[in-house]
């Protein structure tokens, strides 16, 4: 019971209902604890960010769900790479017609998947679900999920001391304290030759507007446990390793900054703070309190790709003026800005051949993927930041992830507001197939051996979406007469 008038007890029932996304529970109880204290602005804050994520929640579940049988092939029939639904993890349905089909109750918004690098393990990232799901790729079969709930009794996991990168948490945080949260994972990202996953932290759920310094998990794959729980800056959504070893580094949404951590040691109890780069305003504009810093967050930093030498690190701009934002990265010292490059579009996305040569980027403003040289992006950039020569190719809707199958010919990007997934032929820049996906395709990875691409569905407050798609790769012989597939 609450009791009438108590303001910790008021307090306490909003933040419980906003973990649980219970967003209009979370208004009407924050909504009657500003009544009593009109003066709490942090209160404010929340309130405002409770009742933007509750309008969000009410327009996103009009949306009307995408879904496809098992067996769905991808079209037109003699392209020459074909996409087959061969498998799918999924949480809308009890009643499948198919041993394929699985229903999953912790297929919660799946935001990501990461491949080991045998290929016998899929990690999915379960956004809402705050958990990442463990697949056997090969059967496949769920093996496991390791939870991101971290209590007062797993102080051990995180380092001693203030958030690293010199981010500070503000006075309003919960009486446990900043490191008793759940974490929302993001993207993921694998490093020691696949012994390590690393997960990062969208933001602790008591961080309703993403102005909090947030983290990033760091997981063994064999035993798959955390074992360490690092600092990041707000909102970090994207996390990339070196070739080399060197680096890991972590796009910070929140802060227009890169992060970059040493991982040369083999123990992450070593793993230590190694530069911040800033690449955009790290502040809301003045006279901004209350700002949702996922929305409002500047030039949006997504994507990240290293060169082949780990010399240069590549991020995309999703926001502001867009473009890639070129990070210059030395033998010895600390990691400093070149420039930023204009290159067609606003890119999500980043990706890079196998030979180092070409750089894709996937627009979502332009709906395009486009490539263009590495090496002309990193001399633009240490120049005047001019615009290079790109070529591109439209899509369709809401391009987000890509991911290049072995040999770099073909290159497979999910198309969020469409529900497909496109191939696009790199060397000619034209798209080769489309397949229909589950609602709001977002993430990718493929196996090592490119015979097999999983795909998320992320799907939006309980709309649409809600599935992991396993498609089988298939080479064919190429059709007389073939035509490519119009947009959608």
């Amino acid at each position: 019971m609450i009791e009438p008038g108590n303001t910790a007890c008021l307090d306490g029932k909003g933040r419980a209902h906003a973990a649980l996304r219970q967003w209009e529970d979370a208004v009407t109880a924050w909504g009657e604890l500003a009544a009593l204290s009109p003066e709490d602005k942090p209160l404010a804050q929340r309130l405002a960010a409770a009742r933007r994520s509750w309008d969000a929640h009410n327009r996103r579940r009009a949306k009307a769900a995408s879904r496809f049988p098992i067996g769905t092939l991808s079209t037109p029939e003699d392209a020459p790479l074909r996409l087959r639904l061969a498998a799918r993890f999924q949480r809308y349905s009890t009643s499948t017609l198919n041993a394929a089909d699985v229903y999953d109750t912790e297929i919660d918004s799946p935001k990501s998947v990461v491949i080991s690098t045998d290929g016998a393990t899929a990690f999915v990232n379960s956004l809402e679900g705050r958990r990442t799901v463990i697949y056997d790729a090969r059967l496949p079969g769920k093996l496991a999920s390791v939870r991101h709930n971290f209590s007062a009794g797993q102080a051990d996991l995180f380092p001693a001391g203030e958030p690293w990168f010199g981010y500070k948490f503000s006075a309003d945080l919960p009486p446990e304290g900043p490191n008793v949260f759940s974490g929302k994972p993001v993207e993921g990202e694998l490093s020691h030759g696949g012994r390590y996953l690393w997960i990062p932290y969208y933001r602790r759920d008591f961080d309703l507007d993403g102005t909090q310094p947030s983290a990033l998990a760091v997981m063994d794959t064999g035993s798959r446990k955390i074992l360490r729980v690092l600092p990041a800056g707000p909102i970090a959504k994207n996390v990339a390793a070196s070739p080399d070893g060197r680096y890991m580094a972590v796009a910070h949404w929140g802060g227009n900054t890169v992060g970059f951590i040493d991982i040369s040691s083999s123990e992450p109890a070593a793993f230590a703070p190694a530069g911040l780069v800033i690449i955009g305003s790290t502040q809301p504009p003045s006279g901004s309190e209350g700002m949702d810093r996922d929305r409002e967050c500047g030039l949006c930093l997504r994507g990240l790709a290293w060169s082949v030498d780990s010399r240069t690190l590549f991020v995309g701009c999703m926001g502001g003026a867009g473009g890639v934002a070129v990070i210059d990265v030395p033998g010895s010292g600390a990691p400093l800005l070149s420039g930023r490059v204009k290159v067609g579009g606003n890119p999500r996305d980043l990706a890079i051949s196998e030979d180092g040569r070409w750089l894709y980027a996937a627009s979502g403003a332009a709906g395009a993927v486009i490539k263009t040289e590495a090496e002309a992006v990193r001399k633009a950039a240490a120049g005047n930041g001019a615009s290079v020569a790109v070529s591109s190719v439209s899509v369709g809707g809401a391009p987000r992830s890509m991911r290049l199958l072995p040999g770099g010919k073909w290159i497979f990007v999910a198309l969020n507001a469409d529900s497909q997934v496109a191939v696009v032929d790199t060397e000619k820049m034209l798209v080769t197939a489309r397949v229909g996906a589950d609602s709001f395709p977002v993430g990718m990875d493929l196996t090592p051996d490119g015979r097999y691409l999983w795909v998320t569905s992320q799907g939006i407050n309980g709309a649409g979406g809600n599935s992991v798609q396993i498609f089988e790769i298939s080479a064919l012989p190429a059709a007389q007469g073939y035509r490519m597939p119009p947009l959608p």
